[in-house]
């Protein structure tokens, strides 16, 4: 049985560690949706958009939601190939420029939407994780406090020989959502 899990908090609450490590132990696929953005972005960029030409921007973007949406597997691929470059903080700050953008966030989810139907994905994201996910059966959210306890908790797995089953994962996440609450 696939689930669907979704992980929201603000930037350094260690979503992306969290949820990496989560889809690597239960064979899941990761999704970070902050990649999108800054990938949209670095398109952008290299295609001589501005943030100010908003209609431009926008009519480019759902090209690309098009072509994309035909074939996810290779954008997956580019994803992944492009995961270095698209962390470096120089293409962050492009996305921070464009992301402003209403109708290009629209976009965005309703992309990652396609690409999630009947899927098995965890998701991490700010502010959209849970609108794009609102069915997922196992929802976190993470404060920017719980991150130090986040990367204790990875390098426990990490350092831990056993490899958890499905449910054990998801039975742990949800008694600590609970003791969270």
């Amino acid at each position: 049985m696939k689930i669907n899990i979704a992980i929201d908090g603000p930037a350094g609450s260690g979503k992306t560690t969290l949820g990496r490590e989560l889809a690597r132990r239960i064979d899941y696929h990761f999704l970070d949706s902050g990649l999108f953005y800054r990938y949209f972005a670095k398109l952008l960029t290299e295609n001589g958009y501005n943030p100010l030409e908003k209609a431009k921007v926008i009519e480019f973007c759902l090209q690309k939601k098009t072509v994309i949406a035909k074939d996810p597997k290779l954008f997956f691929q580019k994803l992944e190939n492009q995961q270095i470059i698209l962390s470096h903080p120089k293409v962050s700050n492009l996305a921070s420029l464009f992301s402003p953008i209403q109708e290009l966030r629209q976009i965005i989810r309703e992309l990652i939407r396609e690409l999630l139907k009947n899927k098995g994905f965890v998701v991490v994201g700010r502010d959209m994780t849970f609108k794009v996910l609102p069915e997922a059966e196992v929802k976190i959210f993470l404060t920017a406090s719980q991150s130090k306890r986040i990367e204790r908790r990875y390098q426990q797995l990490k350092e831990s020989k056993e490899h958890l089953s499905l449910e054990e994962v998801k039975k742990d996440l949800v008694e600590r959502d609970k003791r969270d609450e």
